[in-house]
């Protein structure tokens, strides 16, 4: 920006540190949590800006005539459950929200189908189709940044193309992107990515891939194919894009994945059991010995003590990580999933740091001003976010200010709930949140709603 004359309330001295705009998560899971905590696992790293709603799962709509969705209360958070019904009503809570960070969010699928439909596999009818559809509608409205899907969790994972580009059509027309969790990551990854074109296409939107992988052994090194085929469809005219996270491990609840090829026992760690924490931090494997059984009735017992158990799967291979977070077309996102008590994933806590110390500074997988591009001014871009993701006049003040030499993550599987080094200060919207690894009591962030441009 050049030299800034003027006079300031306060003035850092930024000598031999990176001033960058404030990171954004681009796939964030703190649709409670932006109102309930003080956001300090995202603020410490960098984030000035969640984006959440994603996978489908989210706070809203909601049917009070419906109990909560399976699953997404105790995922999430419910502190504030029964303050609205429509996604409007739930941005205009984010909205009067004390926000550490500023806040965009995302339709979630999975709760449109509740809402209209409940737990139900059928197709909807259609009035239930138009329920689902005026949804959408309502929520675009209101300043959602889009539609997104989760196709393996149910509800989601009960509804059929049509029925996603129906919805889909009703965010494009008012400037929405489609993002999802698609329904295969693993052995039908290529099948999966040509559903979410094909969704993309006729509704006539933008698409992101969350959290882009190759998930089991068996499926290392698709990425290569997966990339291809995403290029190859950006050339057609798909504006498609995706985002990963820095790990070979992912996470999510456990009843959904158990069952699944690519879990092997050994590489399941569950982190989050409801009045079970001595299950917590151990593998499937070490948890049937501790109970005498098979890995399969170990993981039996966990769900039967929490329905809603989270674990942590490593599933993906070092090669695939990196090939995806090389390319030019991915965005950060941490898939962090907040959770109290247990022992959470290591994203919560270090995705952002992670990408900028061991993959920058150490493996100079990419260059710096690279790693900052793909947390600030092209999420920015992608989702609609007006005046972020760069440091120039007129646009808001987030700015995260770190040492390039010394950033990184320190959240381990074993410990991750540890802030990471390097970050000095962190500022929301013009007001220090963060400085040199302590919170302050700075509450600036705003709800940022889809802009026309």
């Amino acid at each position: 920006m050049g030299a800034i004359e003027g006079e300031a309330a306060r003035e850092i001295d930024a000598t031999g540190l990176t001033v960058a705009p404030g990171f954004i998560d681009v796939h964030a899971h703190d649709d409670d949590a932006v109102m309930s905590t003080s956001m300090d696992f995202k603020l410490m790293q960098g984030v000035t800006t969640d984006i959440v709603g994603n996978c489908g799962a989210g706070m809203a709509p909601r049917d009070p005539a419906r109990p909560p969705m399976p699953g997404v209360n105790v995922v999430l958070g419910a502190s504030h459950e029964g303050e609205w019904q429509t996604f409007g009503e739930y941005m205009d809570a984010v909205d009067r929200a004390d926000l550490a960070v500023n806040v965009g969010c995302f339709i979630p699928h999975g709760a449109v189908r509740y809402f209209a439909i409940g737990m139900d596999r059928t197709e909807p009818d259609e009035a239930e189709l138009a329920r689902m559809r005026d949804a959408v509608a309502r929520g675009m409205a209101a300043g959602a940044l889009g539609l997104s899907t989760g196709l393996i969790y149910p509800p989601g994972a009960f509804a059929g193309t049509e029925e996603i580009s129906a919805l889909a059509e009703v965010a494009a027309e008012q400037g929405g992107v489609y993002m999802t969790h698609m329904r295969d990551e693993g052995e039908r990854l290529l099948e999966a990515i040509e559903e979410a074109v094909r969704i993309a296409r006729e509704a006539g939107l933008p698409l992101e891939i969350s959290h882009h992988k190759a998930a089991g052994r068996a499926n290392w090194g698709k990425t290569e194919q997966s990339i291809a085929l995403i290029e190859k469809e950006r050339e057609a005219g798909v504006d498609i894009n995706f985002d990963a996270y820095p790990y070979t491990a992912g996470s999510t609840i456990l009843a959904v994945m158990a069952r699944r090829p690519e879990a092997e026992p050994e590489s399941v760690i569950v982190s989050s059991v409801r009045d079970k924490p001595e299950y917590e931090g151990k593998t499937l494997t070490q948890i049937a010995e501790m109970l005498s059984v098979p890995p399969d009735k170990a993981a039996q017992r966990v769900l039967e003590a929490d329905p809603s158990a989270v674990a942590v799967f490593f599933m993906m291979d070092e090669a695939d990580v990196r090939r995806v977070l090389a390319h030019p077309l991915c965005m950060i996102g941490s898939d962090g999933i907040p959770s109290p008590t247990g022992k959470p994933h290591p994203r919560l806590y270090g995705t952002f740091p992670r990408v900028l110390g061991t993959y920058v500074r150490e493996e100079r997988l990419f260059s710096l001003e690279e790693g900052v591009r793909k947390m600030t001014s092209l999420p920015a871009r992608r989702m609609k976010l007006a005046e972020r993701g760069e440091l120039r006049e007129g646009f808001a003040a987030d700015i995260v200010v770190f040492d390039p030499e010394t950033i990184a993550d320190r959240a381990t599987y074993e410990e991750p709930r540890q802030y990471p080094a390097g970050i000095e200060y962190v500022i929301v919207n013009g007001e220090i949140a963060a400085e040199h690894g302590e919170q302050t009591v700075a509450r600036a962030g705003r709800l940022l709603r889809r802009s026309s441009g």
